[in-house]
């Protein structure tokens, strides 16, 4: 039997008061920042289910710190100066490992089968990516880390593809309903309410949050 693959899980945590300003007529900062902080909680929780090995949060703020550590994640701090450069880092800071998989902070309705699913996916194939409904790109596994250069941000998984195809990497795509959003705007919470974890539920209870209806 294979020994398992040695995968660090990395999760990039954007300052609130600045990433979330979608959010801004329906939270104020102090808000949005507890909302980021149980969307973290919860991805973390889903994580750990299926996942022992190291984990990596990268923000350029203290305040998810104690989320992190109480999921005995690393801190890793990053200079504020997009999602990007913070991935970027992150992945040099585990390039030990022999492969990596990325994920934005805000997928509090992922569910730990699913996660299970992208760790096997990475087995067998050296770039795995799941792909946002909006063409961007909620989960990419790269092994190893240096594999490829990844291009988050407007439409990446389409930039993540071709990166995959330059390096003659095999890329597998895998759609999945629990991670095909992230949450960017009270229509995307509007979206996945009914599938977020226990902290993210409790904290929209508490704020008040009256959501829209979801476009179904």
């Amino acid at each position: 039997m294979m020994p398992p693959l040695d995968v660090a899980i990395v999760i990039a945590v954007q300052d609130a008061g600045r990433a979330k300003t979608r959010l801004g007529t329906h939270l104020d900062p102090g808000q949005r920042h507890s909302l980021v902080q149980a969307m973290l909680d919860d991805l973390l929780t889903a994580v750990r289910e299926v996942h022992t090995g190291k984990i990596v949060v990268v923000s350029p703020v203290r305040g998810y710190d104690a989320v992190a550590q109480g999921h005995q994640a690393e801190v890793l701090r990053d200079p504020g100066t997009g999602y990007q450069p913070a991935v970027l880092l992150a992945l040099a800071h585990v390039a030990a490992h022999q492969a990596v998989l990325v994920l934005p902070g805000d997928l509090p309705q992922a569910r730990s089968e699913d996660l299970r699913t992208l760790l096997n996916a990475l087995g067998r194939s050296p770039v795995v990516l799941v792909p946002s409904i909006d063409g961007g790109t909620c989960a990419l596994g790269i092994r190893p880390p240096s594999a490829m250069v990844p291009a988050f941000g407007l439409d990446s998984a389409a930039r993540h593809r071709e990166a995959a195809r330059a390096a003659g990497l095999a890329l597998q795509e895998v759609r999945l309903p629990s991670m095909d959003r992230d949450v960017d705007t009270i229509e995307d919470l509007a979206e996945v309410w009914e599938q977020v974890g226990e902290a993210t539920s409790a904290i929209l209870e508490h704020l008040q949050v009256v959501l829209p209806r979801p476009n179904r």
